[in-house]
């Protein structure tokens, strides 16, 4: 409103001589009227479109509000000064991405009418996808292919667009500025503004409607947040920038498969670890069921390793594919101090690694046969050969691999059921001859109380 306020002020001071509108298109109605001289940077054609002037935002002013120095007839006219009625927005500009740019920038500063257009003057509300794509082609591309492009294409109007993530047209900053909302410390809360919003998430079937708080409470967001670090893991590391896709989709960075390449980014070393051991190599094969990063660590609340509750919760999660496993653990020594809360005994990892585990065929498994003296002193000390003949995985009910342990469970179960059955019979039958000989004594004694 101000700035419309404004050019038609400025328009007030036009001549009582100055041209008017169908004195320029005396000869600017022309669709093959071409410049004499090619200028740089400026279209040949000098056809103007009076019914897109009309309906724009500047409809309203004669042409020489914009061409002050306009005469009829006129040789080559010196660019438009919008600034002249926008300064405000020029300042701003000045300061932007889009402002002016030093010979060093790998493109040029955009024009107003780059944006805006020359003669369909767009107001910025009015600015669409299309209008970022004539400068930043690949990166509409991606948004076009990605879930908040295809909602958009379906009519979502809540879906994110460039300026939901960006900010405004005129102050957009770059991403390398501790100011802008794509600034890889200010991009948590940025995605938040939709991410955080629990309605949304509801009208539009996102499962993990808490995500932002998830993520401000996990170390990535800790890190972000608290420490500043500009190495820790945001949104746009995991899910991507432009071209983020639904996790169910193969091209999308969450996509299972491709979650241990997405980690790996920056946890390259565990990366290769994981990659090589009988998880990964699983994964890799195509399993549905080997265990990739966020099935131990989860997807946004990722907590240290170091903390008790993690180590004791992973225990259950191993125990999601190795049940039987965990089940026999839990007959342990180990596992019920677990149980009871202490992370201080030996845990799964502790025994079989973290991301590095094999077969405990392979030679180079912690628990193989070469290896599994070494591993039990990390906490035993004076652990020998003999010591390591414990089975902390035994099952007395598998004949195959324990035959001992099953014979003597099998014994030990016989001689407890067979003795609390004889004096149980024994116990049964013994009873109502008491009882007839208690009855029997009362009679004798007339009631009287025995002696002691």
């Amino acid at each position: 409103m101000v700035a419309g306020v404004a050019l038609l002020a400025g328009g007030a001071a036009w001549a009582a001589d100055a041209p008017k509108a169908e004195d320029c298109l005396a000869c600017h109605a022309d669709r093959e009227l071409k410049r004499g001289t090619p200028a740089p940077g400026r279209s040949d054609s000098l056809f103007v479109n009076h019914e897109a002037l009309k309906s724009s935002a500047h409809g309203r002013l004669e042409c020489v509000a914009c061409h002050k120095t306009a005469t009829a007839p006129h040789e080559a006219l010196p660019r438009v000064g919008c600034a002249d009625c926008h300064a405000t927005v020029q300042a701003v500009l000045a300061e932007g991405a889009h402002g002016a740019r030093g010979a060093a920038a790998p493109a040029p500063a955009p024009t107003c009418a780059s944006c805006h257009g020359t003669h369909d003057v767009r107001p910025e509300a009015a600015l669409s996808i299309d209008t970022c794509a004539t400068c930043h082609p690949s990166q509409v591309r991606l948004y076009r292919d990605s879930i908040h492009g295809r909602s958009r294409g379906r009519g979502d109007s809540e879906a994110a667009t460039c300026r939901s993530c960006h900010g405004a047209t005129h102050g957009l900053l770059a991403r390398s500025d501790p100011r802008a909302p794509t600034y890889h410390l200010n991009l948590p809360r940025t995605c938040a503004a939709c991410h955080a919003d629990a309605e949304l998430a509801k009208r539009h079937n996102i499962t993990v409607g808490n995500v932002y708080q998830l993520y401000m409470d996990s170390i990535h967001g800790r890190a972000v947040s608290r420490s500043g670090l500009l190495v820790a893991a945001n949104c746009s590391d995991c899910h991507g920038a432009h071209d983020i896709k639904p996790r169910g989709e193969p091209t999308s960075r969450v996509f299972r498969v491709n979650i241990p390449a997405t980690c790996g980014t920056c946890h390259a070393g565990l990366h290769r670890e994981y990659a090589q051991s009988v998880h990964g190599r699983a994964v890799a094969e195509g399993s549905p069921i080997a265990p990739v990063c966020t099935d131990c660590h989860s997807a946004h609340q990722i907590r240290r390793t170091e903390a008790a509750p993690w180590q004791l919760e992973v225990i259950r999660e191993c125990g999601t594919c190795h049940g039987e496993s965990l089940r026999t653990y839990r007959d342990t020594f180990h596992g019920k101090v677990t149980t009871l809360g202490s992370a201080r005994v030996a845990k799964c990892a502790d025994c079989h690694g973290s991301h590095a585990i094999q077969a405990a065929s392979d030679p180079r498994s912690r628990v193989s046969a070469s290896n599994i003296v070494a591993t039990c002193r990390q906490c035993h000390p004076a652990a020998t050969w003999k010591f390591t003949e414990f089975h902390p995985h035994a099952d007395p009910m598998n004949r195959e691999r324990f035959p001992k342990l099953y014979w003597s469970w099998l014994f030990m179960t016989a001689l407890l059921v067979g003795t609390f059955s004889l004096f149980g019979i024994h116990t049964l039958l013994w009873l109502p001859r008491s009882l007839v000989e208690r009855l029997r004594r009362g009679r004798a004694g007339g009631g009287a109380q025995p002696p002691p």
